[in-house]
């Protein structure tokens, strides 16, 4: 059953992590926005690759934080991990090395929450919070989960399913393919 939840919530955190490297690639013509006058005219289509990378990144730190870190750690052996807590878990991440230590998690809750609940609010805070999500955090939490993934790929691999080896092997050839700096000049 573990495995089973393991394939499921590597394949989820992989498609989130596609839709917005794709949002991304269709954003770099307009972001980063530079002015007010800039994000209200942003038009319908912009706007939509704009609410698709919002949507996709709270998505994927949801789904990784309440999905795939528990899977990835209880397929470790790890007991009752479903009650603990999230930076128990993170702390049991890095331990075994599934992570880095520099991973600070806390602050990619807060950006999610900080979407959830001021985006479109405040103009000038918008395009502030647009823009560091576009150039910093979107990037961030997919490199996390790169480096999950390559955790998973490395120590974990025998227990992956055909249809998730597909998943991965596509996720990396994006990521390959993808230039997390493109932006307009």
């Amino acid at each position: 059953m573990e495995l089973e939840k393991l394939n499921f919530n590597i394949r989820l955190t992989i498609r989130h992590s596609l839709r917005i490297l794709y949002a991304r690639r269709k954003m770099t013509d307009f972001f980063p926005l530079t002015s007010v006058a800039e994000y209200q005219n942003l038009s319908d289509e912009q706007i939509e690759h704009i609410d698709q990378l919002v949507y996709r990144f709270q998505k994927l730190q949801d789904d990784m934080g309440t999905k795939l870190f528990k899977s990835v750690v209880a397929n470790l052996g790890e007991a009752e991990v479903f009650n603990k807590p999230i930076l128990e878990i993170i702390n049991i991440m890095k331990k075994y090395g599934v992570v880095n230590d520099k991973v600070d998690w806390q602050t990619m809750r807060e950006i999610r929450n900080s979407l959830a609940h001021e985006y479109l609010d405040d103009v000038k805070n918008d395009i502030e919070l647009l823009n560091y999500l576009f150039t910093t955090k979107s990037i961030e939490i997919i490199e996390i989960l790169k480096e999950i993934l390559y955790y998973i790929k490395l120590n974990m691999y025998s227990n992956i399913y055909k249809d998730t080896k597909i998943e991965l092997d596509k996720f990396y050839e994006t990521i390959t393919n993808s230039n997390f700096s493109d932006s307009k000049s």
